[in-house]
Parts: structure tokens; C-alpha cells; sequence
């Protein structure tokens, strides 16, 4: 059991429709290529960087449309960060969403986040 006491319970507990239900657990991912770990690595470095970026601004994180469900899921870097470390490590990420109420005015897309510090990096 992937079980944290600071992680909210699992939102599929018990649900046979549980779209990780058709994972083993005891069965390992199959190992990254060098190409997705690059791209992982440099993505961690990105949300390090939208951290330190964003957060002055009132920005706590990402948000994406979940395609399984048609509803936008919000992630704070905390948990963007993890989610690319446990993929480097080769295990699951954790479950964990942020809060069922967040604000969603303090999260953005990823796309955003990127042309902000294309923004800010850009030659004046």
C-alpha cells in the first residue's frame, strides 16, 4: 500500500474503475531511455525554475486537463517535483493531488510557465 499520512486518501479507493488497477505493483516500470530521462531531468529543472519564478507572483502551479476525466487536475511544484524524481527513481509516483477547493487563479498551464520565463529571458 502507497500510503503517506501528510497525502490525502487515495480519490480511486475502492473504485473498480480504479484506472491504476491495471498496474502491479510488485512489477517494476520498465526502465527509462536516456532520451525520456533527459527530458524528465529537464523538465524538474524547469519547475525548479517556475518555482522561483512564479511563486513571487502568486503562482503555486500547474494545471493540465485530465483527458480520462474532462476535469483540470492542480499540481503545486511540491508535487510536480516529486512526481519527475519518483519517475527518475523508476517508481510510481505517490498518490496525491493538492487540495479539494484550490485556488485556481494561482495555477497555470505548463505552456504558460514557459513563456513566462521566455518572457523574462528575453533580450531587452
Amino acid at each position: 500500500m502507497n500510503y503517506d499520512s501528510q497525502m490525502p486518501l487515495d480519490p480511486f479507493a475502492d473504485d473498480p474503475n480504479d484506472p491504476a488497477s491495471f498496474l502491479d505493483p510488485e512489477e517494476p516500470a520498465p526502465p527509462l531511455t536516456d532520451e525520456e530521462r533527459l527530458h524528465i531531468t529537464q523538465d524538474l529543472a524547469l519547475v525548479a525554475r517556475f518555482r522561483e519564478e512564479l511563486t513571487p507572483h502568486g503562482i503555486l502551479g500547474i494545471f493540465f486537463l485530465c483527458e480520462d476525466c474532462d476535469d483540470l487536475h492542480y499540481y503545486d511544484w511540491d508535487i510536480m517535483a516529486a512526481n519527475m524524481a519518483a519517475t527518475l527513481r523508476g517508481e510510481l509516483a505517490p498518490v496525491h493531488e493538492p487540495s479539494v477547493e484550490p485556488d485556481v487563479n494561482a495555477y497555470v498551464p505548463w505552456d504558460y510557465a514557459v513563456g513566462f520565463l521566455d518572457g523574462i529571458n528575453a533580450p531587452r
